[in-house]
């Protein structure tokens, strides 16, 4: 058997693998006669047929299966004996299945490659300083008076905050495109729900009064055919409506869910709530940015098939969120390409935590288990019912105990990095801008 490949830290490695012909005879042989006593054949009791008659009948799908069970073990003998860690399954290719010769085949695959983790110490994360303010809470309670305004026509023009009902056909170098129009369209003018320059377009406009609009779509655009293309729409105004907000009394601080009897009450549950929304915010900022800074620091070839795998995931999860079935996605939907570096990021932030907790000999600590589950089934209408079928079921305690661990490592690298504070305003923070 002849056995070839790099070093440990080169992903891609291939194998020779001979099987001799007097193992797969041998083999062959002893398949054949076990068929004989169990296939049926017409004209023939169950195992009375004749052996030659089974051999011209089921010789040729045998000897396959033999070779091919006989060609992965070994394959996996040899892996063994070198210490490799495959990643996905081999990609087996004949080179030589003549009868009466050793049979060889050669398998191409990819292995985990070895990791050596950095001095944690030099890694630098940002760390942000942010607090809530007065001017925030009074923000917030006109934004959630905003969300629950009703709305009413509007004689004069169109402006920021106004919706304007309007039909509309685009078109690209003078062509009309898939979804290029439609008619009642509700668009509300500075909700930046529509590419850049089509709601600020809207503004000044009065009913039944036209325009056309000459835009460009942005070059990371859903749509790869229309990504970074200009494009024209004409657009014609129906209908103006002017926003309604509502008092603020007791039946709006219900219909927010918040039992408060006055305004000073309702203003300080909001801000709690808008503290305790922040302190999780600060929290994943401090993660993303060193996670980055991990990332960064460690430089390694990442097998492909692990990068396919997690842009399987992340096209999957894009579909279900706007309600497509995984079996009706198509490859021109979500392409692969741009969920590429993303998913590399991942694979390699993903790979280097576990070598963390391999060689830090970390455990899911079962007190943080607990709190993740009692959190998540508080959200429920009966936590303990939830937090009794987490604990029943292995897969998704699992699940828990793996982002247990990661918060672990989290908390290991935030202590041994050095953190550059970094303040913002509550809008900055929020939004990231």
């Amino acid at each position: 058997m002849k056995f070839s490949f790099g070093s440990k830290n080169e992903v891609e490695q291939s194998l020779t693998i001979s099987v001799t012909d007097e193992e797969i005879e041998k083999q062959v042989k002893t398949k054949l006669n076990s068929a004989q006593k169990s296939v049926k054949i017409k004209g023939f009791r169950q195992g009375k047929a004749p052996l030659n008659l089974v051999k011209k009948m089921y010789e040729p799908e045998i000897r396959q299966d033999v070779i091919n069970d006989a060609v992965v073990k070994k394959f996996y003998e040899q892996v063994k004996e070198k210490d490799l860690k495959p990643v996905g399954r081999p990609n087996m290719i004949p080179e030589r299945i003549e009868r009466e010769k050793d049979v060889i085949y050669k398998a191409t695959f990819e292995i985990y490659p070895e990791i050596k983790v950095n001095n944690l110490s030099r890694l630098n994360y940002t760390k942000t300083k942010c607090s809530v303010t007065k001017e925030d809470v009074e923000k917030t309670v006109d934004n959630i008076r905003k969300r629950m305004c009703s709305w009413e026509p509007k004689d004069k023009t169109s402006c920021s905050g106004d919706q304007v009902k309007i039909d509309f056909t685009g078109k690209i170098d003078g062509e009309e495109f898939e979804g290029n129009s439609a008619k009642d369209f509700v668009v509300e003018i500075g909700s930046k729900s529509l590419i850049q320059g089509f709601e600020e377009g809207l503004i000044g406009l009065n009913k039944s009064e036209s325009k056309t609009l000459k835009l460009k779509f942005p070059e990371d655009y859903g749509k790869p055919d229309q990504a970074g293309k200009d494009v024209s729409f004409d657009v014609l105004i129906k209908e103006i409506l002017k926003p309604v907000l509502p008092e603020l009394n007791e039946e709006f601080y219900k219909d927010t869910g918040i039992v408060a009897k006055n305004i000073k009450d309702f203003k300080k549950q909001i801000e709690t709530k808008l503290k305790e929304d922040l302190e999780d915010i600060i929290k994943n900022k401090s993660k993303a940015s060193i996670l980055e800074s991990l990332r960064e620091a460690h430089e390694f070839d990442i097998p492909k098939a692990l990068i396919d795998s997690e842009i399987n995931n992340m096209r999957l999860d894009a579909a279900r969120r706007v309600g497509t079935e995984p079996k009706d996605l198509k490859d021109n939907v979500f392409p692969k390409e741009i969920f590429e570096e993303e998913a590399e990021r991942r694979v390699r932030v993903g790979m280097i935590l576990n070598k963390i907790i391999e060689e830090k000999g970390l455990k899911a600590d079962s007190e943080r288990v607990k709190k993740i589950i009692e959190i998540r089934a508080s959200m429920f209408k009966e936590p303990q019912q939830v937090v009794n079928w987490f604990y029943s079921n292995e897969e998704q305690l699992r699940n828990i105990e793996s982002i247990s661990l990661e918060e672990q490592v989290i908390d290991i690298l935030l202590s041994e990095a050095k953190a550059t504070e970094k303040e913002l305003s509550y809008e900055e923070c929020v939004t990231g801008t």
